[in-house]
């Protein structure tokens, strides 16, 4: 079997739920990369807004962050905008 196939059939066995949840996580931190350089807010500095070392921001940047609610709620309420939208009652 060659390689390529090899490859193909291995990303066909991984569930549709760990997809999601790679593909998400990569979205948020895209999302809050996006925001930050909107704002002119370097990662230095929005680590010392939200409290959080550079070096741990980084590594939300990175994508394989599995963020709490409470830290997207931060995050939103530092950058000022939604990371993730949810409809919610109200």
């Amino acid at each position: 079997m060659k390689p390529t196939n090899l490859y193909q059939r291995a990303l066909l066995d991984i569930p549709d739920d760990v997809r999601r949840e790679v593909a998400l996580s990569y979205a948020v931190a895209d999302r809050i990369y996006d925001l930050m350089k909107s704002a002119g807010m370097t990662q230095k500095e929005f680590a010392k807004k939200i409290g959080k070392s550079e070096s741990e921001v980084s590594v939300w940047l990175s994508g394989g962050h599995n963020f709490t609610l409470r830290t997207l709620a931060k995050v939103s309420s530092v950058l000022g905008e939604d990371i993730v939208a949810v409809p919610m009652q109200r």
